[in-house]
């Protein structure tokens, strides 16, 4: 089995290498830690799965997903990333990742996880397919309100918001212009009906600080 550990960590890669080889003797592990080592490996290598974080270098992976679905088809992605599965999973699904796994789980778990991920199945906790099962019968839709409406590159800008990012780092980091990305700060701040720049810089640094201490564990799946 190919695996692409992609973290830009190196201390959380060498973690994950030592809980995967548990799989067994005939694991090739593959590192990298910005998209373009990411496409580069998927196209030398070939692997059977990518063991991805939800962001890289500070940019979210779903434009990459969806490359790698696209120009990469055998190679399935299975998102180990800190951030609520409640919350973000939905998006990953929809870019095209075949599984979503939380980095304070149990070694047990996310060995089932990457084992399911790279036989082809789709892993999710139990939690989370319960919450997609019954949007499906109520006829919800991740478009409806709040921080689910903005896309993914607003919902980018709003967490750089968050750690309290200027327009400016927040355009280098992006590679956009100043413009674009005030452009986005409306986008948001129509989205979520707020008015001033302040009041959404308020709720991006609230919305931070909830994510990270909120808690998210798997149940039985």
């Amino acid at each position: 089995m190919r695996i692409l550990l992609a973290d830009d960590q190196p201390i959380l890669r060498m973690g994950l290498m030592t809980l995967l080889r548990q799989i067994g003797k005939h694991v090739v592990f593959h590192e990298a830690d910005t998209h373009a080592e990411v496409l580069s490996v998927a196209a030398t290598h070939s692997p059977h799965i990518a063991v991805m974080d939800l962001s890289l270098a500070g940019v979210f992976t779903f434009d990459l997903i969806r490359h790698l679905k696209k120009h990469a088809p055998d190679t399935h992605v299975l998102i180990v990333s800190m951030q609520d599965e409640m919350f973000y999973a939905e998006r990953a699904l929809k870019a095209g990742a075949r599984g979503y796994a939380m980095k304070n789980w149990s070694s047990q778990t996310l060995l089932q996880a990457v084992d399911a991920v790279a036989q082809g199945k789709v892993w999710f906790s139990e939690q989370f397919r319960t919450r997609v099962i019954e949007k499906m019968m109520t006829g919800g839709d991740v478009t409806a309100q709040g921080l689910a409406a903005l896309s993914d590159r607003e919902l980018m800008v709003f967490k750089m918001i968050g750690e309290g990012l200027k327009k400016s780092d927040i355009a280098r980091r992006l590679n956009l212009s100043p413009n674009t990305v005030e452009t986005y700060r409306s986008h948001i701040k129509h989205k979520l009906g707020v008015e001033t720049g302040a009041e959404l810089s308020r709720f991006a640094f609230l919305q931070r600080q909830e994510e990270q201490w909120s808690p998210n564990f798997p149940t039985t799946v």
